[in-house]
This record gives C-alpha cells, sequence and structure tokens, in this order.
C-alpha cells in the first residue's frame, strides 16, 4: 500500500474515532438531569390535592394571627393570635394573645379541647375550669378537615409559584371563599360576602404552609379584617391530654 492510501485511511479511522467521542460525549451529557421546570398545576387540581393532603394530616402546629383588628372573646377580651397544636380527630391545645380591652393589657390563655369538652386556664390565677365548647369563637379539633373543606369550596381560583415558606418550595393559590363554608372551624360564621384567600401550598406534599383570609367571618368583623394561619410539623407525635 502506497504511503498516500495508508495516511487516507489512518485519517478516516481517525475521523470515525472523534466522531464516536463526540457522540458518547453528547449522549452523557443529555442524560444528566438539569434542574427541572416546575410545572403549576390547574388552579381547581390544586386546591383538590391541598384539601386531601390536610384531611389525611394526623396532627400539626398552628400559628393565626390578626394582621388588622382582633376577635372578640367575650368578657372585655380580644384575641389577637394564638399559637398549638392539634391532634385528630378530635384534640387540640393552645394559648391565645388577648387583649383586656378594659385594662389595656395582654394575658396569655390557655384553651384546651377534647372531644366535646372545652378547659380555659385562668391568665390571673392560672387553673383551670371546663367551659361549654360554644363559648369559643372556634373549633381546631378538626381543623385539618374544616380548613379542607373550605378549600373545596373556594372559586375564582388561579395558581402560581409562590414564595418559599419556612424554607419549603410553595404554589401560591388565590380565590374567593364564603364565610359559611368555614363553621368546621368558626363555628358562628355568619353567612355573607366572600372573602378574598390566599394559600401557599408545598410544590412536594401538596400541604398548605400558610393561608390568608381578608374579610368579615366573624359577626362584627370589618370588611378590611386580615387573618393569616401557618401550619407546619405535620404529622408529627403530639401529646394532648384533659388538664382536670
Amino acid at each position: 500500500m502506497s504511503r498516500r492510501i495508508r495516511w487516507l485511511t489512518l485519517g478516516g479511522a481517525g475521523l470515525v474515532v472523534v466522531a464516536t467521542v463526540v457522540l458518547s460525549a453528547w449522549l452523557l451529557l443529555s442524560s444528566i438531569d438539569e434542574p427541572g421546570i416546575v410545572v403549576v398545576p390547574g388552579a381547581e387540581e390544586l386546591r383538590d390535592q391541598a384539601a386531601d393532603a390536610l384531611r389525611s394530616a394526623t396532627s400539626l402546629h398552628f400559628e393565626i394571627n390578626h394582621e388588622e383588628g382582633g376577635t372578640p372573646l367575650g368578657s372585655g377580651l380580644t384575641l389577637y393570635s394564638a399559637e398549638g397544636d392539634a391532634l385528630f380527630p378530635d384534640r387540640a391545645e393552645m394559648v391565645a394573645k388577648a387583649r383586656a380591652e378594659q385594662f389595656g393589657v395582654t394575658l396569655d390563655i390557655g384553651i384546651i379541647q377534647v372531644g366535646p369538652t372545652a378547659y380555659l386556664r385562668d391568665p390571673i390565677g392560672r387553673d383551670w375550669s371546663t367551659v361549654p365548647p360554644e363559648s369559643l369563637p372556634f373549633d381546631f379539633t378538626a381543623m385539618n378537615a374544616s380548613l379542607g373543606d373550605a378549600l373545596v369550596a373556594a372559586t375564582d381560583l388561579t395558581a402560581a409559584i409562590g414564595a418559599r415558606v419556612d424554607g419549603v418550595a410553595t404554589f401560591v393559590l388565590t380565590g374567593k371563599v364564603r364565610p359559611q363554608d368555614f363553621r368546621g372551624l368558626v363555628p358562628n360564621a355568619p353567612e355573607g360576602a366572600p372573602m378574598e384567600l390566599t394559600a401557599w401550598i408545598g410544590q412536594e406534599d401538596s400541604l398548605p404552609r400558610s393561608v390568608r383570609l381578608t374579610g368579615k367571618l366573624i359577626a362584627g368583623d370589618p370588611a378590611s379584617m386580615t387573618r393569616l394561619l401557618k401550619l407546619k410539623d405535620f404529622n408529627k407525635r403530639v401529646t394532648v391530654e384533659p388538664p382536670i
């Protein structure tokens, strides 16, 4: 074979080798996962997923704050915030911060609900006593089902990528919901104009991490009343027992 032919043969083989290496590299790179593009589910689908995830929860930690205004508790007390744990299907305990308007002081009030029985801790004497459950403006014992039912009733929905809440990536769901749809959580909620709803829902587990309601949820609320409910520590071990 002449030197010219040998060089041509080697050159062709070299091109084949180079092409093979390039193709292999391309296949390798294409097999490496790139950061995924987050696809926002349909608003109604997101709503239903959140309701199902909530209903399946066995426990959670909650915080509720009034961004504007407060909830009357009776006896001259106004509730501004509460924090506690709920153990489903029928137990909850919390500490509510309420202001005695006549005296201008803020008090910590302990509240425990076990089935049909409610207990209230005297903020002064620190003694526990039973109270009629209907004397409380709320019922957190089955808040997972109650909030899930309210979400399912929401209308005029939109969904988008939301901000991170407590380090959790979320979708944000906005819409309208009637106050009467919250009667599982607020038994005396009146019939009235729809409230504005914003819910931040975990992208991975569909659990709501934060829910903001603006509007009249309790008789006497101004239309601008805004409440923020934060949820976390789902399905962790929680003990709620009668205090007496």
